[in-house]
This record gives C-alpha cells, sequence and structure tokens, in this order.
C-alpha cells in the first residue's frame, strides 16, 4: 500500500494525492473487514473534505488499480462502488463512473470497468459498460455500451 501512496503523490497535486489516500486507507479497511474504524476513518475524511473544499466522491468499494492521475485536483469526480478501474488511467475533472441500476441487477456484481491505460476526458460518463485497454473517451461522452480496446470514444461513436 505504501508503494501505491508513492506512486499516488508522484503523479497527482496534493490534493489529487488527497483524495486517493482518503480512498485507499478506507479501502484497506473495508477489504480487512475493519468497519469500526472504516466508519471513524471516514467521518474525519468527510470533515478534511469540507475543510479543503474537495469536492469528489469516490466509493471506498470500488476496485482502483495503480498509476491513477486526478488532474484538476479531482473536482466532480465521481465513482461507483461497483467500479473496476485498471492502472495507468488519467480521470479529469468532472467525470462520472457509475452504473444503470436495472442493467446490473440481471449481471454480475461489477458493472463498470475502466481497463489499463486508458484516458477519461473532460466531463466524460461511463454508465454500466467496459471501456477496453488503451482507449481515449472524448469530453462530455456518454459510455453506455461496451467498447473495444484502442479505441477514440467521442459521443459512443467508435474511431479506430
Amino acid at each position: 500500500m505504501l508503494e501505491l501512496l508513492r506512486e499516488d503523490y508522484k503523479n497527482n497535486s496534493f490534493r489529487s494525492f488527497l483524495i486517493l489516500l482518503f480512498y485507499r486507507i478506507s479501502h484497506h479497511f473495508y477489504i480487512n473487514k475493519k468497519f469500526i474504524l472504516l466508519k471513524t476513518i471516514n467521518i474525519v475524511f468527510f470533515v478534511l473534505k469540507v475543510f479543503l473544499s474537495i469536492q469528489s466522491q469516490i466509493s471506498y468499494k470500488a476496485r482502483i488499480g495503480k498509476n491513477i492521475r486526478l488532474p484538476h485536483i479531482g473536482f466532480g469526480v465521481v465513482i461507483s462502488a461497483k467500479a473496476i478501474i485498471g492502472d495507468n488511467v488519467t480521470i479529469y475533472h468532472l467525470v462520472t463512473i457509475g452504473i444503470n441500476e436495472n442493467k446490473c441487477l440481471k449481471q454480475d456484481n461489477r458493472c463498470v470497468e475502466i481497463e489499463d491505460n486508458c484516458y477519461l476526458s473532460v466531463g466524460a460518463k461511463i454508465i454500466s459498460s467496459k471501456v477496453g485497454k488503451n482507449s481515449v473517451i472524448g469530453p462530455n461522452a456518454v459510455v453506455y455500451k461496451d467498447t473495444p480496446e484502442n479505441s477514440y470514444i467521442f459521443d459512443m461513436v467508435v474511431y479506430k
């Protein structure tokens, strides 16, 4: 976990690092079933987020890989509890990685997946779908279907 935190610090601004620090500590307590510590630390993190004006929401139940970049202090980033995010992913501000409850109930527990080396541009919305490796999601694109590897997506039009 220390190696992940060191990489997060190296790749992000201080406030972006704090967002990832809050996530990694909460996720660690969640995985190890330390629920009392989890609730306590989440209250502390909530107060710090209000005090530092950090406006992002990343669920501690999500699975996030290493080398994540959150430029622009992760402003407005929302990541669902049922998200899986791979390594070397860049997530710009106002990005939502969420689920469609109706679609997820019919499938497995994990509904939205971003694979390795992806770039999610400003305002992108990924809803209950899988984004393939090395893909680029354009600004304000809404992705609601699975996309192949090595693709460029702008408004659900796939460019290779």
